[in-house]
C-alpha cells in the first residue's frame, strides 16, 4: 500500500502535508480530494481551494459541512454560493451543531436558491433533449416564436439554417446577442450575421465580444474597427492568446503607433 512507486497517485493526502498544492491542481482526482477533506486538520485555505475545484466530491464536502467548526465553519459560511454546488452540503451545514442559530435563515435561503438552480438545470436539459428530437421544419418554426431558453439552444443547432433563423428572430434582445457573441460553440455564420448587422455594430460590448471570440472569422474581426478601441481594450486584445495571431498583432501595432517613437530622443520632438 505504501510502495515508493505509487507516490504520484497518492500525494500528500496520505501523508498529511502540503495539501494546498494538491487541492489547487485541477488534475487531482476526486478520490485524493476526498482524502484531503476527511483529514482532521485540513486548513481553511485548502477548503477554499476545494470549494473551487471542479472534481471535489459532494459527499465528502457534505461530511465536512456537518462537523465543521471554527475557521473552517467561517469559510463555509462565507462561501455559500460555491457550497451550493452540492445541495447535500448545504443540508448538512444546516444540521451542524456548531452552527449559530442566527445563520440558519441565510443557509435556508441559499438552499432554496440551489434547489431552484438544480431544477432549472434539469428543465433545460429536458428541453434540450425535446428540441433535438424535433424535425428541422419544427425547429425553424420554434426559432421564430420560442422564448429565450429555446433560442439559447437553437442558436447552437448543427443546422445553420436553424441557427441563423434564431439569431435573426424579431424577439431576440441585445442582451441575448451579446451572450451569443461570446459563445465558442456557435456557427461562424451566426457570428458573421451579428457582425454584419448595423444595429449590433453600434454596440461596443458586442463588438468587443466578437473580437475576443476565437470563433469569429479573421476577416470579420478586421472589419470591426479595431482602431476605434481604447488603449485598455487594445491591450487586452493584444494579450488574448485565444484569438488568431493576426488580430492580437494588429491590436499591438495600433497601440505602438499611438505611443509614437520611444526612447530618449522622443521627448525632443
Amino acid at each position: 500500500m505504501n510502495g515508493g512507486g505509487d507516490g504520484a497517485a497518492h500525494p500528500p493526502a496520505a501523508a498529511g502535508t502540503d495539501f494546498l498544492a494538491v487541492a489547487q491542481n485541477q488534475k487531482t482526482p476526486a478520490e485524493v480530494l476526498e482524502q484531503i477533506l476527511e483529514h482532521p486538520t485540513v486548513a481553511p485555505e485548502v477548503v477554499i481551494a476545494l470549494l473551487r475545484h471542479p472534481h471535489t466530491p459532494g459527499g465528502a464536502m457534505a461530511r465536512l459541512a456537518a462537523r465543521a467548526g471554527g475557521r473552517i465553519l467561517d469559510v463555509l459560511l462565507g462561501s455559500l454560493d460555491r457550497l451550493g454546488r452540492w445541495i447535500e452540503a448545504l443540508e448538512a451545514l444546516l444540521g451542524n451543531p456548531n452552527l449559530p442559530a442566527t445563520k440558519q435563515p441565510t443557509i435556508r435561503q441559499a438552499l432554496e436558491v440551489a434547489r431552484k438552480r438544480e431544477a432549472d438545470g434539469a428543465r433545460r436539459k429536458s428541453l434540450l433533449l425535446q428540441i433535438k428530437e424535433l424535425p428541422v421544419g419544427q425547429r425553424l418554426a420554434l426559432a421564430k416564436k420560442g422564448n429565450k431558453d429555446v433560442r439559447m439552444i437553437l442558436v447552437r443547432d448543427s443546422n445553420e439554417m436553424v441557427a441563423l433563423e434564431t439569431v435573426s428572430s424579431s424577439r431576440i434582445t441585445d442582451g441575448e446577442i451579446l451572450a451569443i457573441a461570446m459563445m465558442r460553440d456557435v456557427s461562424e455564420q451566426v457570428l458573421r450575421y451579428i457582425a454584419n448587422n448595423r444595429k449590433y455594430r453600434q454596440n461596443k460590448q458586442i463588438i468587443l465580444a466578437l473580437l475576443n471570440n476565437p470563433r469569429t472569422p479573421v476577416g470579420v474581426s478586421l472589419s470591426l474597427g479595431i482602431h476605434g478601441l481604447t488603449d485598455r481594450e487594445l491591450t487586452d486584445l493584444s494579450k488574448n492568446r485565444n484569438v488568431p495571431g493576426v488580430i492580437s498583432r494588429v491590436a499591438k501595432q495600433i497601440l505602438d503607433r499611438r505611443k509614437g517613437p520611444s526612447g530618449p530622443a522622443a521627448g525632443g520632438h
